[in-house]
């Protein structure tokens, strides 16, 4: 079974991803926030794929994939995000090393994030 971590700073939002992931088969880690994730990020080597929310109050989804980078933690990311303009976290990334990283918008296509994620983990 994949496991999958998604943080995001709505609970319902983490809920409706967490429920819909499993029913799928995943096994599902959430973050609310950054409240957890260096926990999370430095003691679970299982995850196979995060869903990184990019705009939360405190620890931004940035500041997390940075940490990544210097950590050396490799993961597909699916970047989730409700702002339009998803160029400037591409460029961003780009200078910090990433390879394009998927992205999808709010409010969440549940089927598009399944193709993505399937697509990912392929």
């Amino acid at each position: 079974m994949k496991k999958i971590l998604v943080v995001d700073d709505e609970l319902r939002i983490i809920k409706i991803l967490e429920e819909f992931l499993t029913i799928k088969g995943f096994e599902v880690v959430t973050s609310l926030g950054a409240e957890n994730i260096h926990e999370i990020l430095d003691n679970d080597k299982t995850i196979d794929l995060m869903v990184l929310d990019m705009k939360m109050p405190g620890t931004s989804g940035m500041a997390i994939l940075r940490e990544m980078k210097d950590k050396n933690i490799n993961m597909p990311v699916i970047i989730f995000t409700g702002s339009v303009d998803i160029k400037k976290y591409r460029n961003e990334l780009k200078e910090m090393g990433y390879d394009y990283l998927d992205a999808i918008y709010k409010p969440v296509n549940l089927q598009e994030l399944f193709d993505k994620i399937n697509s990912k983990l392929s």
